[in-house]
């Protein structure tokens, strides 16, 4: 008896050894993942595109329009917004940009100065990278159309055609998608339905107010910004709406951006953007996104925050952006299988 087996450990130990070898063999394994994963990439996206688009194809659907019409009014509507939004609003913001770019040095010169700081450095590299942007906003205008400059890339071009083609055949057959999904579950695993049913919930919950926020913010901003007289108005707007996808540190972005141009200006812009980034992110955070999220996706803050900065160091931008839906599904997964996992512990330390 005193020579048996004991498979446990020996699982942990087979387990650890395959880790190991993992880790010795990185260097081929993440080369093989990376080039799959730039394959696939472009079908992420679409699929996440879709998927976030589905609940407007089921509000439709559920108002007796057949799939297909709701299909086209959806692509037609993105189509139309995209068109309009270059039309109008890319001239106005290239203005701004512009406007931005050559008040940086300014900006730093009498920020810095007050503190006795030597800002040439500063102001050398600001004049070097706001000289090239302008350079490449100048040559993409005397060619014609940024849409010109930006059709020359091909690969971008080549990879926008295919994720936007691909979203719509996803978008289209989404119905059946999910009821395939639903059947191989229900007959293969039910706890395992319940969970994915949970994390399709919150997940959905979360885009619908993230994508309605997003709204809100845009013409919020916008308009606070128009009101008062900043010349970067529709800029600082559009950095709002965008910025919204980074809990807590977003909003503060925009501040900081608003407040640095006004300081430059005058006294009293300064005051009006200083009121307006001290009154309405509380608004925003205490009245309307409690109205648009409600009681789902309650994070906490300490945890979002955590994870805000781990996505960011592990993946970068993206890591920022997905922070927040993988660690929902994260905590679906904890809650829908805590019970598993308490017990699984307890193995664990009795093993110890």
């Amino acid at each position: 008896m005193k020579n048996k087996v004991n498979f446990k450990y020996l699982n942990i130990l087979i387990i650890l050894g395959i880790a190991y070898l993992l880790f010795l063999m990185r260097g081929i394994w993440l080369g093989a993942f990376e080039k799959v994963l730039t394959i696939l990439l472009p079908f992420i996206i679409a699929f996440s595109v879709a998927y976030a688009l589905y609940p407007i194809l089921k509000f439709m659907m559920n108002k007796k329009i057949p799939k297909a019409i709701g299909v086209i009014i959806i692509v037609v509507a993105i189509v139309s917004v995209i068109g309009l939004t270059v039309y109008f609003v890319v001239p106005l913001f290239i203005n701004q940009l512009i406007n931005l770019l050559s008040n940086l040095s300014k900006i730093s010169t009498d920020l810095l100065a007050n503190f006795n700081i030597n800002t040439k450095v500063i102001n050398s590299t600001i004049n070097t990278y706001s000289a090239k942007i302008l350079d490449t906003l100048s040559d993409a205008i005397s060619s014609g159309s940024v849409i010109t400059t930006v059709s020359s890339a091909s690969g971008f071009v080549a990879k926008f055609v295919i994720i936007s083609i691909v979203s719509i055949y996803f978008l289209a057959d989404m119905p059946n998608i999910r009821l395939r999904i639903k059947r191989l579950l229900l007959t293969t695993n039910k706890k395992a339905l319940h969970l994915v049913t949970n994390i399709d919930t919150e997940i959905t919950s979360y885009l619908k107010g993230l994508g309605l926020f997003m709204i809100i913010q845009f013409f919020e901003y916008t308009f606070l910004f128009f009101i008062i007289g900043h010349p970067n108005f529709l800029l600082l707007g559009l950095l709002a709406c965008l910025t919204t996808v980074i809990p807590y540190f977003g909003g503060l972005i925009t501040n900081v951006t608003a407040l640095l141009i006004a300081s430059v200006i005058s006294p009293k812009l300064f005051i009006l953007t200083l009121i307006i980034t001290i009154v309405f992110p509380n608004i925003d955070g205490y009245v309307i996104s409690p109205k648009i999220y409600g009681k789902t996706n309650q994070l906490p803050a300490i945890l979002t925050i955590f994870s805000v900065f781990a996505g960011g160091a592990l993946f970068g931008f993206i890591g920022i952006v997905i922070a927040v839906p993988v660690t929902i599904i994260i905590m679906a997964i904890v809650k829908s299988y805590r019970k598993e996992l308490g017990e699984k512990i307890k193995q664990v330390k009795g093993m110890i």
